[in-house]
């Protein structure tokens, strides 16, 4: 199959488009982008500033790809959008590049599913496999890890940090940091109920690696220990598993504070 570009897109010549690229009715495909091979893009889609889209990537209508950041302080500086392979787009889907302040860039990486009217702004960082729900939205310096979920009509502030594995239920307001496997859900505030059991035995868990988790929630949400020494008791009891272990590293990094049983 070749590259099919609709009589009614505009594709600039300083665009570059791989093999077997599809570009529907009324896009635009500006100067400075590049699209990967096998790559389709419905109509009515715009693509613009120094954006990179790798192969096999699927966008339906009315997509808005590498678009300027939302920040007064952008003066239109050369930044960037990176986005991985085989990812699908749905309608209406927002995502800008970054700016100098952030780094200069927005990442987005490969297999993931993002829903219609999802958002990622400016100097954002997303991994693999992940699914992101109707309306999710991601403030700017957001990073969310690999096999992440975030619910429907979900906002994450500006600098927190989702970790893999993260599931974020539905309409949920996140201001700290989500914990790395754990299911997190709410607004007034956010909490942390556990691990997603269901989901990490899903993704091929053992009970074993499961029960580490469970064990290591309890002692977090012990009521008689201060974070510090809960934190001390779980190294002391469980150290040398690295699903525990990334959860105590990702604690020990947060600047924001992470979200917990009580919000």
């Amino acid at each position: 199959m070749a590259t099919h570009i609709h009589p009614t897109a505009l594709v600039d010549d300083g665009a570059e488009l791989g093999a077997d690229v599809v570009v529907g009715p009324y896009t635009v495909v500006e100067a400075g982008v590049r699209v990967g091979d096998g790559t389709t893009i419905g109509p009515f889609c715009r693509l613009t500033g120094m954006t990179t889209i790798g192969v096999g990537n699927r966008f339906e209508s009315h997509c808005s790809i590498g678009a300027p950041p939302q920040d007064l302080k952008y003066a239109g500086e050369p930044t960037r959008l990176e986005i991985g392979d085989r990812n699908t787009f749905r309608e209406f889907v927002t995502f800008h590049r970054g700016t100098p302040g952030g780094g200069g860039l927005t990442t987005v990486g490969s297999d993931g599913l993002y829903m219609a009217y999802v958002h990622v702004a400016h100097d954002c960082h997303v991994g693999d496999q992940v699914i992101f729900a109707n309306n999710a939205t991601l403030a700017g310096h957001v990073e969310v890890g690999d096999y992440s979920t975030v619910g429907a009509i979900t906002a994450v502030h500006q600098f927190c940090r989702v970790g893999p594995y993260a599931f974020i239920g539905g309409g949920s307001i996140l201001t700290k940091d989500v914990l790395p496997f754990m299911k997190t859900v709410g607004s007034r505030p956010a909490r942390c109920y556990g691990p997603n059991s269901i989901g990490l035995e899903r993704k091929g868990f053992s009970d074993d690696r499961r029960a580490a988790l469970k064990s290591l929630w309890r002692i977090l949400h012990d009521r008689h220990l201060n974070t510090s020494q809960a934190l001390a008791r779980a190294r002391a009891e469980l150290a040398g598993q690295p699903d525990v272990d990334s959860v105590l590293e990702f604690i020990d990094s947060s600047e924001r504070g992470v979200v917990l049983a009580d919000g």
